[in-house]
């Protein structure tokens, strides 16, 4: 069923002022009345002094505002919106207009309110952010028609400020990845170079422990088997790798991609150190951060939050792969999130998996965007590598 297109009301107003107006003239011409000319007179001037007066009442106003600088994404936000009428004028139909994304952004815009004389309101207006990322949001600027509904007058307010969408973290406990990585983890604890002169922390007991490693005396006073972890530099790491190269899509099929690969990043990094397993979470223009302990997360999320995807920049997980590597002591569990399978990243994948490395690719599908990706994909996938395809 087609929707009925609506007239607006501004468009009807002046219609019939128009009309009104051309009636009265053409009375007024063919008759002779006074009273006729006078009417006249007055439906021409009326808009003029009514527009004059609005412009007054409206620079009367006071406006002041408030919102969150951060907050959840898809949590719902409140902007705060004073009102202040300072003139002995009452103003009818004034409408708040809200700068967003409307991508991103999703609001109650346009409300109507009124205001009496020497009156205040208070909008709250509820806001919600579907997406992780920086944005421009605020109060845009009233509008208010005029007395005789001719006009509307717009007063603007300076609507740059920043919201910051903080993102989720995604819940890998059950995907594959997390079974291997902790079966790799499990075993390893006794097979690494550490200092043993240096106590790093104290975990639980795992079975694949050795009993040399066990904290007796807090053993006894906990009532717990506890054991001794100790300095290293290579302990079980993991080296999560984050193509940050954007991908031109439509704003929202954009913001959904990053989120998803952000999102992902993040739960791989909690689950990984909650299981004790050092991370070094590294972005394709080589930025890197040093995570030991699962308080070391909270670094993580708050500069992922901040992560700003780079234009214009060619997919780099094939170099930072190969110096993660390099530069490796021993093997490394590697997992590298892009929506960019090239031949570079094929073959150095291959490559650190023949030399004993244990690398995992999660993959972003963009549909009917790179082919070139789908088909590196099903070669990773025939070449026992393990790879993951996500939408």
């Amino acid at each position: 069923m087609k929707k009925k297109r609506r007239i607006p009301t501004l468009f009807i107003n002046r219609f019939i002022w128009a009309t009104l107006f051309l009636g009265i003239c053409i009375g007024a011409f063919f008759s002779g009345e006074r009273i006729l000319y006078l009417t006249a007179v007055v439906l021409f001037v009326l808009p003029f002094l009514s527009l004059i007066i609005t412009f007054a009442l409206l620079r009367g106003l006071r406006v002041f505002r408030s919102q969150p600088e951060t907050i959840m994404k898809n949590a719902e936000g409140i902007l705060s919106v004073d009102i202040h009428n300072k003139t002995p004028m009452p103003l009818g139909s004034l409408e708040v207009l809200i700068n967003a994304d409307e991508n991103a952004i999703s609001v109650l815009e346009n409300q109507n309110v009124q205001i009496n004389p020497f009156g205040r309101r208070r909008l709250e207006i509820p806001f919600v952010i579907e997406f992780r990322g920086h944005y421009n949001f605020g109060l845009a600027a009233v509008q208010v028609s005029d007395i005789t509904g001719l006009f509307r007058l717009k007063r603007e307010f300076d609507a740059a400020k920043m919201i910051t969408a903080l993102p989720q973290v995604a819940d890998v406990s059950n995907f594959p990845l997390s079974m291997n990585l902790m079966t790799q983890a499990s075993s390893r604890h006794d097979m690494r170079d550490e200092d043993y002169s240096t106590i790093s922390d104290i975990r639980q007991y795992l079975p694949t422990d050795s009993i040399k490693r066990v904290h007796w005396k807090l053993t006894a006073k906990r009532n717990e088997w506890l054991v001794k972890n100790f300095q290293s530099n290579a302990l079980n790491l993991v080296s999560i790798i984050l193509d940050i190269s954007r991908v031109e899509l439509q704003p929202r099929q954009t913001y959904a991609l990053e989120d998803g690969m952000i999102e992902n990043a993040l739960g791989v990094a909690k689950f990984c150190l909650n299981k004790q397993m050092p991370v070094d979470f590294i972005t394709s223009d080589g930025q890197r951060i040093n995570a030991r302990k699962p308080a070391d997360f909270g670094i993580i999320y708050e500069t992922t939050s901040e992560l700003h995807f780079l234009e214009n920049a060619e997919p780099n997980c094939h170099g930072v792969l190969s110096q993660t590597l390099t530069e490796a002591t021993g093997y490394v569990n590697a997992v590298v999130i892009t929506p960019n399978l090239t031949a570079e990243l094929y073959e150095r994948v291959v490559k650190g998996t023949k030399s004993g490395h244990h690398i995992t690719i999660l993959y972003f599908e963009i549909s009917d965007i790179n082919e070139n990706s789908e088909e590196i994909f099903k070669l990773l996938s025939e070449s026992g590598i393990q790879c993951f395809k996500l939408q």
